[in-house]
This record gives C-alpha cells, sequence and structure tokens, in this order.
C-alpha cells in the first residue's frame, strides 16, 4: 500500500473566478514521487463565487483520495478543516482614502491618549523637578528636556515595532506582526468552528 503524507498549505488565496480546485493547490504532498500522481485530484468545482471564504472539510479531501486511489494509506499533519479566502482582483478606488481616514483617527486617538497619560502623571511638574536637578536653578526654558523627550517617544516607538535597524526587523517579526499573525490565526479558526457548528 502506497503511503503519503499531507500538510495544509498557510494562507491560501485564490482568485474569484477559479473553477477548480485541486489536491496540489491546497496540500503540500509527500513523498515527491506519489505528489504527481496525485496533486491533480479535483477536490472543489465552483459555479460562481460569493463568498470571500470557503470551507472544506477534511473527510471531503480524504475521499476524493480514496476515490482516486484506494491502495493509499493518507496521514494528515493537520487536523483540521481547510480555509480558502477568496480575492477580488479588481482595483479597490476608495483603499487610500480608507488608509488616510485610518490615520488620521489612529494620530488623534494616540495624541489624546498620550496628551491624557501625561496630565495625570503631571509630567510638566517632572520636567521641572529634572530641570533643577540638572542646571540647579528653579525657573528656565524646558525646550532642551521636552524636545528630545519627544523625539525619545517616536523613537521607542520604532524601535519596539523593529522599523529602524533594517537588517533586524527583516529577519524577525514585530509585536505588530506577530498580533495581526495571532488575529488571523484566532479568525481563521472561528470561522472554521462555527461552519462545523451550522452543519450539526
Amino acid at each position: 500500500m502506497k503511503e503519503i503524507y499531507i500538510i495544509p498549505k498557510k494562507n491560501l488565496h485564490f482568485p474569484k473566478d477559479i473553477n477548480t480546485l485541486y489536491l496540489g493547490d491546497i496540500f503540500e504532498i509527500y513523498p515527491e514521487k506519489e505528489k504527481e500522481n496525485i496533486k491533480n485530484i479535483k477536490i472543489e468545482e465552483f459555479k460562481e463565487i460569493r463568498e470571500d471564504y470557503h470551507i472544506i472539510p477534511l473527510g471531503k479531501v480524504i475521499n476524493k483520495i480514496k476515490d482516486s486511489d484506494n491502495n493509499i494509506k493518507i496521514n494528515l499533519m493537520d487536523n483540521k478543516d481547510i480555509m480558502i479566502n477568496f480575492r477580488n482582483d479588481k482595483k479597490d478606488k476608495t483603499l487610500i482614502i480608507r488608509v488616510i481616514m485610518v490615520c488620521i483617527v489612529l494620530f488623534l486617538g494616540a495624541s489624546m491618549a498620550i496628551v491624557n497619560f501625561h496630565s495625570d502623571v503631571n509630567m510638566g511638574e517632572s520636567h521641572k523637578v529634572l530641570y533643577r536637578l540638572i542646571m540647579g536653578k528653579e525657573n528656565g526654558n524646558l525646550a532642551f528636556l521636552q524636545i528630545p523627550y519627544s523625539l525619545g517617544i517616536a523613537l521607542g516607538v520604532a524601535v519596539f515595532y523593529n522599523k529602524i535597524i533594517p537588517n533586524y526587523s527583516k529577519s524577525e517579526p514585530s509585536p505588530l506582526e506577530l498580533e495581526v499573525e495571532t488575529y488571523k490565526s484566532e479568525i481563521e479558526s472561528y470561522i472554521i468552528n462555527t461552519s462545523n457548528k451550522n452543519k450539526e
């Protein structure tokens, strides 16, 4: 009996005008010598795609492979159903406007958060204390403390998100990228679980 190992591919995106999905489109197949024999097994056929995603049950995949060749032992490296996403290749004319609007909202929100934080902790008084400790006098121009402090906040955020050192930022994901990846994974798990509950 032949033995194969199939591993679901990550981040599956296909155009909405796709007609057929094959086993090789959604799975890595091992060993290589068996890949050529089964990679073109039809898993799903579409007439009209209206949704942005589609769930393919693993049981359906197993049945399709067995229908093609019953003399195969299938080893699944992941027991979750497969979620595929459909992308719309039409140009989004409002993308730039939406990005600008989100940036404005984030900028205003972050500004208010920083202002409120400094008001709560009385940062102005703290700068006066630092000025007195450094310069040895009470009153003076606090700009030489406040300007580096403001620049330091921006620099600290950029360093935190790995956007200052190019080589380092390429080799290691930033906290934001990790959060986005975790969010995508949770969304996918939720959609798959919800789909399974609806079938029940």
